[in-house]
């Protein structure tokens, strides 16, 4: 019997394989094998059992074992593997690899029966250490009431973009949803872009739906992944909750699938399969006769585009709930020096200030946005200009006080800060920039009876500290929070009255063209966390271009006229929605390699494009933006096209190309690319 089979690696073909011709019950579609590979052992994933082979019998490899008593994908699971290796120009052995973690079938004798415990201990309770307490739900909001219909009446395999403004209550809309699943023996799959968002959501859903409710993220042990994994395949939890690969989940019968701020960057898988788990969701929905809800009170162009052309079905939630109002905005300009609190403090205005000292005396929290890391950007030698940067890495070291480092945000590299200058020996050793470890530094010295604390990922390390933290938050223990993009992203804080925004312009000068629809949505989403009570919301964004018209469309809740501005400047340069777009990279140690290379890839697709006379455009090869990584140095080029068919196309051919040369120099294809550095 053949035995069509995928491996785990980065190789785009199958390869066929001999069993017994007995037949073998282990053995089957989506069993889990070992086989031998070239000179090594390894496992691979049964695809199918194809009549015949052009390899001859005696040629052919035997299938050693069956590694997994049972299989861990079926026919559903591998057509939708099938449609991502080939959007994505993927092989498909990674995207298994990727889809079906392996603490989720290779696991100790130990770890199964302490699982096994955990599994029976969990009937009793939803999730990993979230106990049971039945909530009744809430009366919906008319226009709550109206969304939840309009979901329900749309047809299965269809897409709903929801979009609601920041404490519309779109947490409601999707339990009333689920629930009515749930009452017709369906699943729901909820994906959250950051773990940070799963504990607030998690112990909603837990509450309305008790021992229904798994949860899956990257950061619970391999035996707590394990025991929701198979608590969802079993069908004792028909509530999935979790980040990006959460999409892989073995919910049966799938009837919803909801992406809660589904814009998010953090969505899409940077490394090995560069999948988008929104659009998985959407694709996934069709397969299973299934709805997509894409919920944001900032969507993505393209699903703003999708809902437009009505590709998407579109529902909004324009009122915030309980009759609260939209926090009010003013602009501090940080040019004029009559606004700064201090010039030795050039990021803190008068008014900020100020208002902190209100909050803090009427009881109520204040949360600082600033998504820039560290203590201060760089050091710098002021007697000769010099400044420290990473060995490995083409980029300055981040400074930081606590513990005393210069850190390297994209390798890790951790160096001791210096005494005196490396190149000429002085001393004059500046810091340049601002982190939300200097701001949290100099608000203990404003601010000395406050409750100060920080949540950005240095000292946010693990889920414990992280609901730590927001038990803190919730409890009103804290008085003024400083964070990142963390801050802003799903939480509800209904203790936070004040927000202040300390650098509203910095992402608008980022060198990408989705620069502009970033700062609007982070402005949007931060500002969105201040009033979600009784108290009204008040929001400070300090700007050194105050009349900036991004900035502008969000203070004022301008969201349809930014997005259909942002639309023509797209469709006049080809940019997405209008376009699709590919980036394909190279990289390697030596220099000159990585660039011949490129360059050769480059020319090849030119002369490709040519000859198959479609209308597609390459642009480059040049240099990354980050043109040295983990000591790697990095080319990419730009194709674009009309049609994702084309694009693929002439992917795949380079990619054919590129596995006929066998080049040390490393070459990899994102498709839908969302970070172009």
């Amino acid at each position: 019997m053949i035995v069509d089979v995928a491996v785990p690696y980065r190789i785009h073909s199958t390869f066929h394989y001999l069993a017994e011709e007995e037949p073998n019950p282990g053995l089957q579609l989506g069993s889990l094998i070992e086989i031998e590979l070239g000179k090594r052992t390894t496992h691979g994933f049964v695809l199918g059992f194809p009549k015949e082979t052009s390899i001859k019998s005696d040629k052919l490899k035997p299938v050693l074992k069956v590694l997994a008593e049972e299989p861990v994908f079926n026919e559903s699971d591998l057509r939708f593997f099938r449609w991502i290796a080939d959007y994505y120009c993927h092989p498909i052995g990674e995207v298994i690899e990727a889809a079906i973690p392996r603490h989720c079938w290779k696991i100790s004798n130990r770890g199964r029966a302490k699982a096994s415990r955990l599994i029976e201990a969990a009937d009793s309770q939803t999730a990993v250490g979230i106990p049971t307490t039945a909530v009744t739900a809430p009366e919906l909001t008319e226009e709550q009431r109206n969304a939840v219909a309009k979901i329900l009446e749309v047809a299965p395999g269809c897409t709903i973009l929801l979009h609601g403004v920041t404490g519309s209550g779109k947490t409601e809309v999707y339990m009333a949803v689920v629930a009515e699943c749930l009452r017709k023996n369906q699943g729901a799959l909820i994906l959250v872009p950051e773990i940070s968002l799963t504990p607030q959501l998690l112990g909603r859903f837990s509450a309305r739906f008790p021992r229904q409710v798994a949860v899956l993220h990257s950061d619970l042990t391999a035996t707590e992944r394990f025991v929701q994994w198979q608590r969802v395949k079993r069908g004792v939890a028909r509530v999935v909750i979790g980040a990006r690969s959460a999409i892989f989940a073995p919910v049966t019968n799938l009837g919803i699938v909801i992406v809660d701020e589904e814009q998010e960057s953090s969505f899409k898988q940077e490394e090995s399969v560069h999948y988008n788990a929104r659009d998985l969701a959407v694709v996934r929905a069709q397969m299973e006769k299934a709805v997509a809800i894409l919920g944001s009170a900032t969507p993505s162009l393209e699903s703003y585009a999708n809902a437009k052309s009505s590709r998407y079905s579109y529902v909004t939630l324009k009122k915030r709930i309980h009759g609260r109002g939209m926090p009010s905005v003013t602009f501090v300009d940080m040019k004029e020096r009559d606004n700064l609190y201090s010039q030795k403090i050039p990021w803190l205005s008068r008014l900020l200030v100020n208002k902190i000292n209100e909050k803090i005396s009427e009881g109520l929290q204040t949360a600082l946005y600033l998504n820039r890391l560290g203590y201060a950007h760089f050091l710098f030698c002021s007697d000769c200009g010099h400044t420290w940067r990473c060995r490995d890495c083409d980029v300055a070291l981040t400074y930081y006080r606590s513990p005393l480092s210069l850190k390297c945000h994209y390798c890790g590299a951790i160096r001791k800060p210096p005494q005196d200058c490396e190149e000429c020996k002085g001393t004059s050793i500046e810091t340049i920039g601002f982190g939300t470890e200097q701001v949290e530094k100099m608000l203990v010295q404003l601010f000395p009876t406050a409750r100060i604390a920080r949540m950005d990922r240095s000292v946010v390390k693990n889920r414990r500290a992280l609901e730590s933290l927001l038990n803190r938050i919730a409890d009103k223990e804290i008085d003024i929070l400083i964070g990142t993009q963390m801050i802003a992203k799903g939480h509800d804080f209904p203790g936070i009255s004040l927000v202040g925004i300390l650098m509203a312009d910095a992402s608008l000068n980022l060198p990408d063209f989705r620069s502009n629809e970033r700062t609007f949505q982070i402005i949007t989403q931060v500002s969105g966390r201040a009033g979600r009570a009784e108290h009204k919301g008040e929001v400070i964004i300090q700007s050194l271009n105050p009349a900036h018209p991004v900035l502008r469309a969000a203070a004022e809740m301008k969201a349809e006229q930014f997005y259909d501005s942002e639309l023509q400047a797209r469709s006049a340069f080809c940019f997405p929605p209008h376009t699709r777009v590919a980036v394909i990279r190279f990289q390697h140690r030596d220099a000159k390699k990585v660039e011949a290379f490129a360059y050769d890839a480059a020319d090849f697709i030119r002369k490709a494009i040519v000859r198959a006379n479609l209308r597609c455009d390459i642009q480059g090869p040049a240099e990354a933006l980050l043109a040295r990584v983990k000591k790697m140095y990095r080319w990419q080029c730009l194709l674009k096209a009309q049609s994702p068919k084309v694009l693929r196309y002439f992917l795949t051919l380079v990619i054919h190309r590129a596995q006929q040369l066998k080049s040390p120099v490393q070459m990899s294809v994102d498709v839908d690319p969302l970070n172009l550095l």
